[in-house]
């Protein structure tokens, strides 16, 4: 299994995880908290509609936004601190690169608005506008190792947005506009207060402006495009293909299976981000990178077995039971969001070495075979289908990353093992599509009991610290 790393790097990552914990549970754990009101006061169509809607910013966000957050972020922790010009440079040219890419889409929407009518097109310019700039804002605070800024960020954004849904929905009885009116006060707020916690006066001015470092950075973030749009093949795109053939009110159901996988994104983002900082930062060595990936697949996948088994029982009590069926397309969504987030720990070898294309070489390869599934099996499976695409697509960019890496990895992992463990996953998934309620509570014990046995010397161990 490997050491676990030196103590003085195991409390430096403990306390950058609690506070990233603080943040990413503002940031991610929003859609979840808001289940239980966007079920009972919006019908299926209603959910499915909105789903469609965020579904289609998130594809524009990253050609609108050039994706220049990530170079910002990967250029502030590689400068000297003491470099204050440089700093300056880095975000007058990521403010540009966004401000012209905003500046080409605006006038894309406006040709398309007057020729097409759509609704909420307000909504829609002032809500890509704000996913674009929040994430290149907060990049810029983690880049600058502001931690605690960031979470606070995380934590106020994600009250606003509760806040206001409650307002609008529960209130006034908005329904969807009230969710999108929501979000984009919310969003200015946060904006608003990072642009003054970095003074971002202070750091943009044109003269700053660096024609050669400009061009380095879009050569680092520009392959990002297709990464992204690749990842959203798999993830969202699925959304027009059951809008397509199976209807509104089944994509309000996988609206909400969705959802509940933003579980796993919580507890995720919680380890990965520190673990993204100390790697890229040159604080973890990679055989330390290495153990704690092994240790994090193994917590990881135990994690997910827990809910899996229990989609049943929580979706039960959380959602409408208009809603109830929707736990059964969970399970392979879950495991979709696992693999995607261990190939996204292992893309970090090449982030550090700048090579982004290989992570856009294999998000495409999972991104065709994601999409192809969806077509092919749609017809057939419905919604189960769908679910399934997710997961193989996730599953074929981990393989491609993990062999591409192997030797350089050098994970201590048994591959018979992972095998067995993977279809006995899936062999527990169709065991509880055919169990009623009582067994499947049953079966949800006897697997809790069996995951901290398996897991216990694991946490005997960090018990004893």
């Amino acid at each position: 299994m490997g050491e676990i790393p030196s103590s003085r790097l195991g409390n430096n990552l403990f306390k950058e995880t609690l506070i990233y914990s603080i943040g990413s549970f503002g940031s991610k754990v929003l859609s979840f908290l808001l289940l239980p009101l966007y079920t009972f006061f919006l019908t299926k169509k209603d959910l499915g509609e909105y789903d469609i809607f965020i579904t289609t910013i998130t594809l524009f966000v990253p050609l609108v936004s050039l994706q220049i957050s990530d170079a910002a972020y990967r250029w502030l922790i590689d400068k000297d601190k003491e470099n204050e010009y440089l700093k300056k440079q880095i975000i007058t040219n990521t403010m540009l690169a966004f401000g012209a890419g905003f500046l080409l889409f605006s006038g894309f929407l406006l040709i398309y608005s007057e020729l097409e009518t759509f609704r909420y097109k307000g909504y829609f310019f002032s809500l890509m506008f704000l996913n674009c700039l929040l994430p290149i804002l907060q990049s810029i605070l983690r880049g600058e190792g502001h931690t605690k800024k960031f979470a606070v960020n995380g934590l106020l954004t994600t009250f606003l947005v509760i806040v206001f849904n409650v307002l609008f929905i529960y209130v006034f009885h908005f329904k969807v506009e009230g969710i999108l009116l929501a979000n984009v006060i919310a969003y200015t707020i946060a904006c608003v207060l990072i642009l003054f916690q970095i003074n971002i006066f202070k750091y943009f001015s044109f003269q700053a402006s660096n024609k050669e470092l400009l061009k380095e950075m879009c050569h680092y973030s520009l392959p990002l495009i297709p990464n992204l749009m690749s990842w959203w093949v798999i993830g969202s795109a699925s959304k027009f293909i059951i809008l397509h053939y199976l209807g509104a009110e089944a994509n309000g159901i996988y609206a909400i299976s969705s959802r509940f996988p933003s579980i796993i994104v919580i507890v995720n983002s919680i380890f990965v981000l520190p673990i993204q900082d100390g790697f890229l930062k040159k604080d973890i060595k990679i055989e330390d990178f290495s153990n704690l990936l092994v240790y994090f697949f193994k917590i990881e996948f135990s994690i997910i077995v827990i809910l899996i088994v229990g989609a049943p029982i929580y979706t039960k009590y959380i959602v409408n039971s208009e809603f109830y069926e929707s736990w059964r397309f969970m399970p392979f969504l879950y495991l979709g969001v696992g693999f995607n987030t261990v190939a996204a720990l292992i893309s970090l070898i090449y982030q550090k070495s700048r090579a982004t294309a290989k992570i856009t070489f294999t998000t495409i390869i999972g991104g065709a075979v994601s999409i192809g599934l969806c077509f092919l099996l749609v017809s057939r499976w419905g919604l189960y289908g769908i679910s399934i695409s997710y997961f193989s697509g996730f599953f074929i960019i981990y393989l491609l990353r993990y062999f591409d890496l192997k030797k350089e990895l050098n994970l201590k992992i048994n591959i018979f093992y992972c095998i067995i463990a993977l279809f006995s996953i899936i062999a527990l998934i169709f065991l509880m599509n055919i169990l009623i309620f009582r067994y499947q509570l049953i079966l949800f014990f006897i697997v809790l009991g069996l995951i901290i046995y398996l897991n216990k010397n694991l946490m005997l161990r960090y018990l004893r610290k």
